[in-house]
């Protein structure tokens, strides 16, 4: 009768002596193949070279104190440049605008210059103004508005000033400039290049690309003690004037205004 089917048991006649080491010997080997293999099978590597993950940089820095002009259009005392600007609204600089009073029909400009810098790639920025939402209007008839100047070149023509906050009054992209397969985010031209000036509702959505890292602004604000009726923000007899003197020495609070610059992920033209 065939035994293939059991196991087949082995009986070893020796002093006893010898039999207890061959019993060690069988036992460790047992727990060897219980533990696994010990052997190697075939494997290879290569190195490769590393490379640095270098941080980006945002930021924005005050190049000049803040100055106050008066800009009215009918005053023939408005023959200097206000601030960084291109001139085509010249004004007379107001030395202390706590003792200065507003009329109607008066323009007042406050200029905010500064110097931005965005160096990243996939790197866009909201520019806008802090502070906005707090503002305490108790002068009735006074309307504000801002424009915006990269050197003398004129990037937002005098628009609405958006008074709620984070409101963007323009959007920056950094340079295209070693970003390799990235393509450029910019929506409205390079600064200095091929940027073209934009009012409006679509000057809060614009993307302006900086042909440097580092780009010097100018922001406007400007304080109309009148409602512009033909879009010129330029005072003529056509348009609105308070007349009551039911608000005369109440004071319009500004606070501490900010020019901020945010890093956003939703605007620029590579970005869904």
């Amino acid at each position: 009768m065939s035994n293939t089917n059991h196991d087949q048991v082995i009986v070893v006649s020796e002093p006893n002596k010898r039999r207890k080491g061959f019993m060690w010997v069988a036992a460790g080997t047992a727990a060897l193949l219980i533990g696994g293999s010990t052997f190697a099978l075939w494997s290879a590597s290569d190195t490769f070279s590393g490379g640095d993950i270098t941080a980006g940089d945002l930021n924005l820095v005050q190049s000049a104190d803040t100055s106050f002009w008066d800009v009215s259009n009918d005053r023939k005392d408005a023959t200097e440049t206000v601030g960084a600007t291109d001139g085509s609204q010249p004004g007379h600089e107001i030395v202390d605008v706590a003792e200065w009073r507003i009329a109607p029909g008066d323009k007042l400009a406050a200029s905010f210059e500064a110097t931005a810098t965005l160096e990243g790639d996939n790197l866009v920025a909201r520019v806008g103004i802090d502070g906005l939402d707090a503002l305490e209007e108790n002068v009735s008839g006074i309307n504000y508005s801002y424009e915006i100047y990269y050197g003398d070149e004129l990037l937002v023509t005098e628009t609405a000033l958006p008074k709620t906050a984070d409101a963007p009054l323009l959007y920056l992209s950094a340079p295209a400039a070693g970003q390799a397969a990235g393509a450029e985010d910019a929506t409205n031209g390079i600064l200095g290049d091929t940027a073209t000036a934009v009012g409006g509702a679509a000057a809060q959505s614009a993307v302006f690309g900086m042909p440097t890292t580092s780009v010097d602004l100018n922001v406007v604000i400007y304080a109309s003690f009148y409602e512009d009726q033909d879009g010129d923000f330029r005072y003529q007899a056509t348009d609105v004037t308070v007349e009551e003197r039911t608000d005369v020495t109440l004071v319009d609070t500004l606070g501490e205004l900010t020019v901020s610059l945010n890093q956003v992920r939703d605007t620029g033209a590579q970005f869904n």
